[in-house]
């Protein structure tokens, strides 16, 4: 099985929430919600407005297949190059994690679950945020780096728009971005996990031509402790029962 979350952003206070889960597994697709649906802001998508059910449809539901680029558009080969992810075969759910699945007209976007490879790792792939932002010094760096190169991390509790925030800088210290702030209590468990001796950030591609957002490809890679559980927040778990399935056209 594969899964994916669905991010929401309150625009009231510009926090953002998982709100619900889509699961492939052989006889279609799951959809849910997540306790983070309780906002209060929150309003439910169209045709799936009941919270406490479960959504199963034999195809991919339309919310995720419109955040698509359709693969005739010029546009889908540049997502796949930016993305590292081969034409051959390829994986939407994959596509959508990496990308997000941004659309200009919603506050919406797709994050992927976590899972543990066949060699016992915890490995995620992530476009670097807030690249725009960078100072010129911090810009002209990024033009530099190379595929491979090793990146650090470093806390930066200070934020005042996020006290988990955990910069990505260069080896010589030069500050090129942060870490999608939903993968940020995740990682921060696992940097401090006594058990865990070491782990590795790396640039995958760096895409000068793209837009700022997908610009740096990194992968963070390390060993998945036993009983580690990825996304802990309460809000990633599921709001009913998943015995309550509902079948979708």
């Amino acid at each position: 099985m594969k899964s994916v979350f669905v991010i929401w952003k309150d625009s009231e206070d510009g926090m953002w929430h998982p709100v619900a889960k889509l699961t492939r597994s052989e006889d279609g697709y799951r959809f849910y919600y997540t306790k983070g649906a309780n906002n209060k802001n929150f309003i439910a998508f169209p045709r799936m407005d009941d919270l406490a059910k479960v959504y199963h449809s034999a195809s991919m539901f339309s919310f995720f297949t419109n955040r698509l680029i359709p693969t005739n558009r010029p546009e889908f080969k540049m997502m796949l190059e930016w993305s590292d992810i081969h034409a051959q075969g390829y994986d939407e759910l994959d596509l959508l994690g990496v990308s997000g699945g941004a659309r200009k007209t919603d506050e919406f976007r797709i994050i992927p679950e976590p899972e543990v490879t066949l060699s016992g790792l915890y490995k995620i792939r992530f476009f670097i945020s807030g690249v725009r932002y960078l100072t010129a010094e911090g810009a002209d760096r990024v033009k530099k780096l190379e595929e491979g190169e090793e990146l650090t991390l470093v806390y930066e509790d200070t934020n005042l728009h996020d006290c988990k925030a955990i910069l990505v800088a260069t080896k010589d210290n030069v500050p090129v971005g942060y870490c999608p702030k939903y993968f940020n209590c995740d990682i921060r468990a696992l940097l401090e996990d006594p058990k865990l001796s070491s782990h590795s950030l790396r640039v995958v591609k760096v895409n000068q031509d793209a837009p700022s957002q997908f610009r740096v490809l990194c992968e963070f890679v390390t060993r998945w402790p036993k009983g580690f559980s990825p996304l802990v927040s309460e809000e990633y778990l599921t709001y009913t029962s998943l015995s309550n399935v509902k079948a979708c056209d």
